[in-house]
């Protein structure tokens, strides 16, 4: 199994559509994904790079390959993982920066714990 990342400039949902049937039609494609905001074409399976990115071409001159290489589903659902334990902690971060919760946890008896309510403020003060 392979797996390529072709970049081109996709302006609308009507050019979305051809570019995915154009692929389809080739042997070996299983799996076709296409991100319109940063145009960029995922394509997996077994198949002939290089005839896909002539057909790519010729229609649209402005595709490029990106990458190419070969597709693991187990590495691709670790890094899957990552970014999501990436975003949840990105958003408890902001949600503390609000003022919403302390991020310095339990506070016990020796500890204050005074936290900002500044929308900027980074932390907690503990003293």
């Amino acid at each position: 199994m392979n797996k390529m990342v072709v970049m081109m400039d996709v302006y609308n949902e009507r050019s979305k559509g051809k570019i995915i049937r154009t692929v389809a039609n080739f042997h070996g494609v299983t799996t076709i994904t296409m991100d319109s905001k940063d145009g960029k074409l995922t394509v997996i399976g077994d198949f002939d790079s290089s005839k896909i990115l002539t057909k790519l071409k010729r229609r649209w001159i402005n595709a490029d390959m990106a990458t190419f290489g070969p597709y693991d589903p187990k590495k691709e659902a670790a890094a899957v993982e990552k970014k999501r334990i990436k975003e949840r902690e990105r958003e408890r971060l902001l949600e503390a920066s609000r003022g919403n919760y302390c991020l310095c946890g339990p506070t016990t008896q020796h500890q204050i714990c005074v936290c900002n309510q500044e929308p900027y403020h980074q932390g907690c003060i503990i003293s």
